[in-house]
């Protein structure tokens, strides 16, 4: 972690690192899943549930560096960019849902640090959980909504 004060290379290296770690993170938590259908899915619901649990990382100092460089989250750039990918093809119906449970990850994630109080545990309960069952919704399931 950054130290106060610390030059902006520092920094950028500290943010860098970061994000490479979050993104060998969701490998694993995807790897130790028993089912791999809405694997990776679910461990980008575990990796971005609750910013503010993550003691280990400054979750607002790193969003404000990585919106600030964008090239320094390039590796997580890129996994979104892949596992859109694989998402979006038309083959695999249900992959929509992985785009729109990245995108509300996403959002619950900026929520708590610009807002920490906003969702109580019992609602953030409720959010991943219905998130955390989109990921095992079936192609047949998805055609009958």
């Amino acid at each position: 972690m950054f130290r106060p004060g610390a030059p902006i290379d520092e920094v950028e290296q500290d943010v860098e690192a970061m994000i490479i770690e979050l993104v060998h993170e969701l490998g694993r938590l995807a790897e130790a899943d028993p089912d791999p259908v809405g694997a990776q899915d679910r461990a980008y619901i575990k990796a971005f549930s609750d910013a503010g649990s993550n003691s280990e990382t400054d979750q607002g100092a790193l969003l404000a560096t990585a919106v600030a460089r964008p090239n320094l989250a390039e590796s997580l750039g890129y996994l979104n960019r892949r596992l859109d990918r694989d998402n979006l093809d038309p083959r695999q119906p249900t992959g929509i849902i992985g785009v729109i449970i990245r995108l509300a990850m996403d959002g619950l994630w900026v929520s708590d640090i610009l807002d920490a109080t906003r969702f109580q545990d019992r609602d953030r309960t409720r959010i991943t959980r219905l998130l955390t069952a989109l990921t095992r919704v079936s192609d047949e399931q998805l055609e009958s909504m």
